[in-house]
């Protein structure tokens, strides 16, 4: 996935995206702690996104250097889809109208900081990295989205990018007895909703 820098600039003020490093995974997790609960996400796990080609962890940041927001996203299989969402492995290559050898894309998580929420910065974040995918030629793209108490936080974003509501999933993170579920106030016993989208795709390359 792409490693450069690039300038973002919105109505909101001038942000820069750019890739996750070692120095920036406290502050990260930190982030990610308040937008999808504590202790979901690990240092270890963001140490693998550094410098793959088939992960990106993207940080978007202001001119002034404050971390704004962070998309995760990844290569992975069409099984390994299915067991996320619960799904069986037929229904998702029905959708997909591809086998299983075949890669798909899936956004893992996409935060924003609140002071810079309504910004329309999420939709930003997912369209760059639908481009990344479009770019690799992947063409079937998922996300697994929080639902807290009947609202998907992410759900204005998505169907701005044109997402369809493909299932959904109960008690999906009810196990990772860690995690703190700022919903529920513990223990995470809320239901994930699964999205899908098909993208164009351009000549696969190496960004």
């Amino acid at each position: 996935m792409t490693q450069e820098i690039q300038k973002i600039k919105t109505s909101g003020g001038e942000f820069y995206l750019r890739p996750l490093e070692k120095e920036d995974i406290e502050e990260t997790l930190q982030l990610m702690d308040r937008c999808v609960g504590e202790n979901l996400y690990q240092k270890a796990e963001l140490e693998q996104t550094i410098g793959r080609q088939d992960r990106a962890f993207l940080l978007l940041k202001t001119a002034e250097g404050e971390l704004a927001g962070y998309i995760y996203y990844y290569l992975t299989t069409v099984d390994q889809i299915a067991e996320d969402a619960r799904l069986g492995a037929q229904k998702i290559r029905l959708v997909c109208g591809q086998g299983e050898s075949q890669s798909v894309g899936k956004f893992q998580s996409v935060g924003i900081k609140e002071a810079f929420r309504r910004q329309g910065l999420a939709v930003l974040l997912m369209e760059h990295a639908l481009a990344q995918f479009a770019g690799k030629g992947i063409e079937n793209v998922f996300i697994i989205c929080w639902n807290a108490g009947g609202k998907v936080p992410l759900e204005k974003a998505l169907q701005k990018c044109q997402f369809v509501h493909l299932s959904s999933a109960k008690r999906i993170w009810y196990d990772k007895k860690d995690l703190f579920c700022p919903y529920c106030k513990g223990r995470c016993k809320c239901d994930a909703e699964v999205y899908f989208k098909r993208i164009r795709t351009g000549n696969p390359t190496e960004t």
